[in-house]
């Protein structure tokens, strides 16, 4: 079986880009607790925001180890999903503020 060295390939500040870039995953039980409140308050029978906010871990870990693999070969395809990652992290605080 071949070991893939993706690791040597992908330089440490980038690693460091990534691993910044899913720290608010963290912040998910907060996130929750808000948007809980946020739909509560506002009557909202709408279940897509309340899924946006339920998958965000999924996304998060997902997006960062697609980054983290296609790094080598595609880097523009990585920075875009880093830059993606933060929209959402955006969008999220737009919606449960």
């Amino acid at each position: 079986m071949k070991k893939d060295n993706y690791s040597r390939k992908v330089p440490g500040w980038f690693k460091v880009l990534m691993l910044v870039t899913a720290l608010p995953v963290f912040a998910w039980p907060w996130l929750m607790s808000r948007a809980t409140s946020a739909f509560t308050e506002s009557g909202m029978d709408d279940s897509l925001p309340w899924t946006f906010v339920m998958l965000m871990p999924l996304y998060v870990v997902l997006s960062t180890w697609i980054s983290y693999r296609v790094y080598a070969s595609r880097p523009e395809v990585s920075w875009i999903l880093q830059a993606l990652q933060i929209l959402v992290y955006i969008a999220l605080a737009i919606l449960v503020a």
